[in-house]
């Protein structure tokens, strides 16, 4: 399970916009190998949206976001990146509050989340992620950890996004744990490695793939 997060400093921001437009670039060599038009200009752009104004909407920067707070993530559409905001967590049918995560193994099964894998696939960009531990003492009270990349490195978890009745939300995929994680929950966010979120974006890699995928350089923290 993925329930909070920490969100990006400003200088994190910052970070993901330079990744961003490096993944940007090699998408736009890859149109210059793939043709030119008539008058020499790339057929296609992936700039991307990444002005300094594309995440205004977010409610909190360098904090810890919670389901239907609003956050930073990256989509993308027709070879062009995005620096979008949007709610943490798909409103239910029924209108009582929100689900946050979508699990990989059954990703591709569930209409509820299967319909998005077209043209709704974002990636969450994380300082860290939060989860609880039951305490050894089996009275039930739960230790809050704090997890990240081993060498801090910035964390971007796949997710999907829709728009909502109150505007865009997203949720974040899970898989079985790896590494650390095993021992503090039976879940842990599906998390890409820079040289993938391309693949994850444009669906070159599958739902079944995310599943698939190890990332064991995480380390926890406990909270006080």
């Amino acid at each position: 399970m993925c329930g909070r997060y920490s969100t990006l400093t400003e200088d994190e921001i910052i970070e993901v916009r330079e990744i961003i437009r490096s993944i940007a670039k090699r998408l736009s060599e890859r149109v210059v190998a793939d043709g030119w038009d008539s008058n020499g200009s790339v057929d296609g752009s992936v700039a991307g949206s990444l002005g300094n104004g594309d995440i205004a909407g977010a409610e909190i920067v360098g904090a810890e976001i919670a389901p239907t707070n609003r956050a930073p993530i990256i989509t993308g559409k027709d070879d062009e990146l995005f620096f979008d905001d949007a709610a943490f967590g798909f409103a239910k049918w029924d209108g009582k509050g929100v689900i946050i995560n979508a699990r990989a193994e059954t990703l591709s099964e569930k209409p509820f989340f299967s319909r998005h894998l077209t043209h709704g696939r974002c990636v969450v960009p994380a300082s860290g992620y939060l989860e609880w531990k039951e305490a050894d003492d089996g009275k039930g009270k739960k230790i809050k950890h704090m997890i990240k990349d081993e060498a801090g490195n910035l964390l971007f978890m796949a997710g999907l996004w829709r728009d909502g009745d109150d505007g865009r939300e997203f949720v974040i995929i899970t898989k079985e744990p790896v590494g650390e994680i095993v021992a503090i929950h039976s879940r842990m966010p599906v998390i890409l490695r820079i040289d993938q979120i391309e693949a994850w974006l444009s669906g070159a890699m599958t739902a079944s793939d995310l599943a698939e995928l190890t990332y064991a350089e995480l380390t926890a923290d406990v909270v006080l």
